[in-house]
């Protein structure tokens, strides 16, 4: 990222607008004049750094979701803070096979694109089976898609290989959104089972989206911006601004004072300790709210990449040397709640006495033992890659990966920090090649199944750990996310926690609560713990 010098410019809603540097001594800084008057733009500073693609069937970024929030719709949703009761959307209803494996969609009629083009079943069957066939991050979300079919136009049929008890959770998930077909195919778009390597899609969709929703993409220039112009064919509410700007700025302190000045609308990345001189402010409202996501540790369970770290004791050793207190009470002043492992407290299978039941606590003389036990009594070397000048849910990296540096010391194990740009970081830990990761998992769907699933021999994060051999482990992820009995899924939910924290290699350090700072003249913003960047019916 450049630094600024002078005077930037930025094409918003049609007009060049001068942007002046607001604060000239801090680096790597840009910096917006919003337009307040009615109809104009919403300007919201925020670290789009993750972003690799704008592509529905390919993304599986912070970023991506982000804008897809405001451009896409699914087929279902959630509303708000609710993140129970499921609501109609591009489906207005449906119906479930005593089964368990049938779905039937009954959808809006007289919805269009952004292009114009209706949207139909047709639309549906298209964007699922490309999701599916591309082969990519997401495909796992439609993995159990048997089947799918248009009944007729406003009619979808979709089949499931065996019953799964969190599937119309997961339709809610940005990836899960409806494509306009017609344009998609127009660029180069399949959906044959050959996509993977016959789709041409991606680069159009990374210039603009093709969805139904309240505004449209209509520039994403990699850590710089993403511009969203309203939707002129949108079937629902017309939203009260005619853009909305998410602004690359990865630095806390730096959105604090764009947001604090005036310079933006918003900030989504503002740290704990930069939001306590904004709780007071009248110029600003400070939203807290409860997340699904975590902050965590991984650790690979390869020899080749680490022999310490192969050794179960050593991994125990870790659980039970870290300091969780003086994270959460010191650096992050009692913001945020501890989960025992990888599913989120309050969420089916680990409520809040289960969680208490589980949970690791410090024990110095305990890690000691277990890594003399292990052959290490006098300790090992190993290297954590993180996030750097991060801020994740208000929690940030740098304090917190030097933190978890001093607490390991104490036991003898050298950690020597990594800090890389997530790009180069995400790329690493997908190609195995990280010993220690301090990193975060975003919620795709409210389910314990978001969680078990990945992190279990058959996941994606499982797999980067190489956490590949307890087969009976998927057996138990399997059986839990295919019944639909409460009791049976919460007892299941538990054995997976007890069983990572017997043998995996996930330290859960943190659920944290999300920080969203607003101007004061921004009204109508409901913060959701799924949906967190939805500005769809804020105004000013």
């Amino acid at each position: 990222m450049s630094h600024i010098a002078g005077t930037r410019w930025l094409r918003v809603a049609g007009s060049l607008l001068t942007i002046s540097a607001v604060i000239a001594a801090t680096p790597a800084m840009r910096s917006a004049v919003p337009a307040h008057a009615a109809g104009q733009s919403l300007v919201i500073s925020t670290n789009i750094s993750d972003g690799k693609t704008m592509d529905p069937g390919h993304a599986y970024e912070f970023a991506s979701s982000a804008m897809a929030t405001n451009c896409y719709d699914s087929l279902v949703t959630y509303v708000g803070n609710d993140t129970i009761h499921l609501k109609p959307n591009l489906a207005t209803s449906w119906t479930t096979s005593a089964d368990g494996k049938v779905y039937t969609f009954m959808l809006r009629h007289n919805v269009k694109f952004a292009s114009g083009n209706p949207m139909t079943a047709a639309d549906v069957v298209f964007s699922y089976l490309r999701l599916k066939y591309l082969n990519d991050n997401p495909s796992f979300l439609v993995s159990g898609v048997s089947g799918i079919k248009a009944v007729d136009p406003y009619t979808v049929q979709i089949t499931l290989g065996a019953p799964d008890a969190s599937f119309l959770s997961a339709m809610t998930g940005t990836n899960l959104a409806v494509l306009d077909s017609k344009l998609v195919i127009a660029h180069g778009g399949d959906a044959s089972p050959d996509a993977a390597k016959k789709d041409k899609a991606q680069s159009f969709l990374d210039t603009q989206s093709a969805g139904t929703n309240a505004f449209q993409m209509t520039n994403w220039t990699r850590n710089v911006q993403i511009v969203m112009d309203r939707n002129p064919n949108y079937w629902g509410a017309k939203p009260f601004f005619a853009k909305v700007v998410f602004q690359h700025q990865k630095n806390a302190a730096t959105q604090r004072l764009l947001v604090q000045r005036g310079a933006v609308d918003g900030a989504t990345d503002i740290n704990i300790q930069e939001v306590q001189s904004l709780i007071h402010d009248p110029s600003v409202q400070v939203i807290q709210g409860n997340t699904l996501n975590l902050v965590y540790m991984g650790m690979t369970t390869s020899a080749a990449i680490s022999k310490p770290l192969a050794n179960p004791r050593v991994r125990q050793a870790i659980r039970y040397a870290i300091d969780y207190d003086g994270i959460l009470k010191g650096l992050l002043k009692g913001v945020g709640t501890r989960p025992n492992s990888m599913i989120p407290v309050g969420m089916l299978g680990n409520d809040t006495a289960t969680n208490n039941a589980l949970l690791i606590h410090t024990d110095l003389a305990k890690a000691r033992a277990l890594l003399k036990a292990a052959g290490y009594a006098n300790g090992f070397s190993v290297t954590m890659g993180y996030d750097v000048g991060i801020t994740y849910d208000g929690v940030s990296y740098d304090p917190l990966s030097a933190k978890i540096q001093n607490d390991l010391a104490k036991v003898g194990i050298k950690v020597t920090l990594d800090p890389e740009q997530d790009t180069v970081l995400l790329t690493k830990y997908r190609a195995q090649k990280l010993q220690m990761i301090l990193y975060n998992w975003g919620v795709d769907y409210p389910d314990p199944n978001d969680y078990s699933g990945p992190f279990s021999p058959g996941g994606g994060p499982a797999k980067r750990m190489l956490f590949t051999w307890d087969k009976t482990l998927t057996g138990v992820v399997n059986m839990a996310d295919s019944t639909t009995d409460l009791a049976k899924r919460t007892a299941l939910y538990r054995t997976v926690q007890q069983t990572w924290l017997a043998e995996g290699p996930w330290i859960g350090l943190v659920q944290p609560q999300n920080i969203v700072v607003l101007s004061s003249k921004v009204k109508g913003y409901t913060y959701s713990p799924i949906n967190p960047f939805d500005f769809r019916k804020t105004s000013m």
